[in-house]
């Protein structure tokens, strides 16, 4: 699973700038410091996905418990492992499942930058000590002859596990002094308190404030803190970085409120978290940091609170059901890539740019289902029509059947679709000669999780090219509506629904 992103870094300024905010200075000079701020703006460099990485230290954790398990019933039977008694093993079981389960209670796969090394070694020392003596007293009534070597086994469980932390802590604390497990941050409005913000955590690797957007640009600064002035909110939505921000902070004086409803109605049309930061009187920025910005002074405003269970066993789903029917589809895409390759001049497998998570551009995998033409790349993407000339034979047959779609399940294997979620589209997709983007204020909130091979909105009749700004707002509130309602078994519930879907699907041009 990859989960770095190979992007540059800015530092956020040096910590003697004393200048409450820097006033720009109409001049040549001043604009072109202000076109270099804006060249340096970049994300870290090889950040590490703190989600992902939660997710891989868990999955060693529960590989390493499955082999300590084996392992202890392999000690109790004497290398007889089918021999075991069914009251010897019940202990060793119990502990394979409680102490992956005490680990997660204990929140140790929520990677934090400012995490204490010390407290993470404890709190898995404490989670699985409980699970070993859970099971070395489960023992004393399942196998009182054997319970001093269930005891063994625990204590070297426990010991092997609490390692793999100390390992773990290792780990986290050197990313985190690199600024690796820095969280990308944006700040809209040029504020005294935002500058003491951006100050007091330079250099704390929790957040890398990438740059200041403000609409008053008579007030703005050319840096606030070291950290760029990259435009106004105009210049935020058409922002080439934006889908490497994690956080959008509205700092704001309170007594501002017909301005902050203004920038709240405008910020709420982009899929990120949005946090507002109100200049309190009482606020103390050398008392805040801006990696637990969703305190008292501020209020997530939008973008839907991350819950991790849902999101981990949402990656287990596709994952393991996933991988199930990419390896049996393998035959069938076989078969398809060699119709592909002699019916028409060209590549079997084409790649194009849509739209991931938060607007991330992704590469989604497909089956050339029309005539070959490399310079078709370079230009705007043209929706396909009814009788298109540019389909193929077999191109027609595999967009009617929905099979052209199946070398994606790689794309959810590699972790950038899911099974289920709204349908990837093209960067500045246009529907009816307008982006489609600006015909619906909520378009970038599908963008809130990754998109899917099939989805809510696929399966209620809103399927293929978008060509009129009914067909596009339709589709955009059933993808809500499902991102609302997202639960795993909500997602089985839609893959059972899909083929039945297509199959009766005679209107809509795929």
């Amino acid at each position: 699973m990859d989960y770095s992103n190979s992007t540059r870094t800015v530092t956020t300024g040096p910590a003697n700038d004393t200048s409450e905010i820097q006033r720009p200075v109409i001049s040549d000079t001043a604009a072109q410091a202000r076109a270099h701020l804006k060249a340096q703006a970049r994300a870290p460099q090889n950040r590490v996905n703190r989600k992902a990485l939660g997710h891989i230290l868990q999955a060693v954790d529960i590989f390493a418990t499955m082999i300590l398990t084996v392992a202890g019933a392999f000690a109790l039977s004497g290398g007889q492992v089918t021999e075991v008694a069914a009251g010897e093993l019940l202990p060793l079981l119990a502990f394979a499942a409680l102490a992956p389960g005490l680990l997660v209670v204990a929140r140790l796969y929520r990677i934090e930058a400012r995490e204490v090394s010390a407290y993470r070694v404890l709190s898995a020392f404490i989670a699985t000590g409980l699970a070993g003596t859970a099971v070395t007293a489960f023992a004393h009534l399942t196998a009182p002859a054997a319970t001093d070597l269930v005891a063994m086994f625990a204590l070297t469980a426990v010991g092997a596990l609490t390692l793999l932390h100390v390992i773990y802590a290792g780990f986290i604390r050197h990313w985190a002094r690199a600024g690796r497990l820095a969280r990308n941050v944006v700040l809209v409005g040029a504020t005294p308190n935002a500058r003491k913000l951006i100050m007091s955590n330079a250099g704390s690797g929790t957040v890398n404030v990438v740059g200041i957007f403000d609409d008053r640009k008579s007030r703005s600064p050319s840096a606030l803190g070291g950290a760029p002035y990259l435009g106004d909110t105009n210049d935020l939505f058409s922002w080439p970085l934006l889908h490497e921000v994690d956080r959008i902070i509205l700092t704001v004086s309170p007594k501002a409120e017909q301005r902050v409803q203004m920038l709240l109605s405008k910020l709420r049309a982009l899929p990120h978290s949005v946090c507002l930061l109100l200049d309190l009187d009482n606020f103390d920025p050398a008392e805040t940091s801006l990696d637990d910005i969703v305190g008292v002074q501020a209020a997530r405003m939008s973008g839907a609170e991350e819950r991790f269970g849902h999101l981990l066993a949402k990656r287990m789903q596709d994952l393991v059901l996933g991988s199930l029917l990419f390896v049996a589809a393998l035959p069938l895409m076989g078969l398809i890539a060699l119709a592909v390759k002699l019916t028409s001049p060209g590549p079997a497998l084409f790649r194009q740019t849509r739209e991931g998570f938060n607007g991330r551009p992704i590469k989604v995998l497909k089956f050339r289902t029309m005539r070959d033409d490399p310079k078709a790349q370079d230009g705007p993407i043209r929706q396909v029509e009814r009788d298109d000339p540019r389909v193929t034979r077999i191109g027609g047959f595999l967009r009617k059947t929905s099979l052209d779609e199946l070398p994606q399940l790689w794309n959810v294997i590699m972790g950038d679709m899911s099974l289920v979620g709204p349908r990837p589209h093209a960067p500045g997709m246009r529907t009816g000669g307008k982006e489609t983007s600006k015909l619906v204020a909520e378009y970038a909130h599908r963008h809130r999780v990754k998109p899917g091979i099939t989805g809510w909105a696929q399966i209620n009749g809103s399927r293929g090219p978008l060509h009129s700004p009914e067909a596009a707002r339709e589709r955009v509130r059933w993808d809500l509506d499902y991102i609302a309602r997202a639960s795993l078994w909500f997602d089985l519930w839609i893959m059972a629904r899909t083929l039945p879907a297509l199959l009766g699907d005679k209107i809509n041009i795929r």
